[in-house]
């Protein structure tokens, strides 16, 4: 009797197996709600996923559910799998026809995609929007994602880990005084200066590794004016320009007085994992932290 049980349980498994199921942590429906305070409520885990925001392709691929990506923006580029996904347009006007001619069963879009997130629930699509400002809600978009795909134990591991690194950084920094915290001038843009100010995920990323934010008192995403820099002398400086080196600083009139300038403390970091809310913040985070204390990662 046991041995007849036994083969009908192997019977079914590879029944399930054949037929393309998928293992999830979910039963029955999922609730949703975004970062739009919209709800959203999916009858099983998503399988044919869009994603118009590379974090959230990122995010995806870390879950162990690339392979349900049908359709990405034009940034989507890593992991490096992700290139060979269709395409599905810019990353502010993606191309509703063929998201539709996808036959998504779940779109991830962003806080910038109003006007799209609209139009595709008006066709039917299921819609995720996106808008994280610190990591904290980093955090709870991947649970949120982790969920909506039927992978909540990934999603509890991926975030672990990305805890666990950034807590290595700080028992490294543990002690450090606060004269011992240099300066940081982080360029989002130039000419127009453009800084991240307090509240913003890049803010968390220069404290947490161990410096000052240059832009204090500058809410979210701001503008500076050069004077109000040379004022503040930052020690050192951190963009996201890849065609460029130390002299696109140095040139400026009147910045050779500054610190970072002048001590050529002036680094180029990559901008998808800094820019990106997604898993590659602990990276960043480690990146910012070597580089400003070196002494202390070795």
């Amino acid at each position: 009797m046991r041995k007849r049980v036994a083969l009908a349980l192997v019977f079914v498994l590879v029944i399930l197996a054949l037929s393309g199921c998928v293992a999830t942590d979910n039963n029955g429906p999922i609730t949703l709600v975004d970062d739009f305070d919209r709800e959203i409520v999916l009858e099983e885990p998503a399988q044919k996923i869009i994603s118009l925001v590379p974090s959230s392709t990122e995010i995806l691929f870390a879950l162990g559910v690339g392979d349900r990506v049908v359709g990405a923006s034009d940034f989507c580029n890593y992991p490096e799998e992700a290139l060979s996904i269709t395409r599905v347009g810019g990353f502010d006007v993606p191309n509703l026809e063929l998201i539709v001619s996808l036959e998504p069963d779940l779109v991830f879009a962003a806080s910038l995609h109003k006007d799209t997130v609209e139009a595709l629930e008006g066709m039917g699509i299921a819609v995720l929007a996106l808008d994280p400002q610190n990591i904290q809600e980093i955090y709870a978009n991947i649970e949120l994602m982790a969920q909506a795909v039927g992978k909540k134990k990934a999603g509890e591991d991926l975030i672990k880990d990305m805890k666990g690194r950034l807590a290595s950084v700080a028992t490294a920094l543990e002690g450090l005084r606060d004269a011992e915290r240099p300066v940081v001038f982080y360029e989002v843009w130039y000419p127009g200066i453009m800084v991240a100010g307090e509240g913003t995920f890049i803010d968390e990323i220069i404290t947490l590794a161990g410096g000052k934010n240059m832009a204090w008192g500058i809410p979210r995403w701001g503008s500076i004016q050069e004077e109000e820099i040379l004022s503040r002398n930052p020690d050192f400086i951190f963009h996201g320009y890849p065609d460029t080196d130390s002299s696109f600083f140095a040139t400026r009139e009147g910045w050779d007085v500054i610190t970072a300038v002048a001590e050529d403390s002036i680094y180029f970091v990559d901008p998808d994992i800094t820019s990106r809310t997604g898993p590659r913040i602990a990276e960043a985070v480690e990146a910012f932290a070597r580089i400003l204390h070196p002494d202390l990662f070795k």
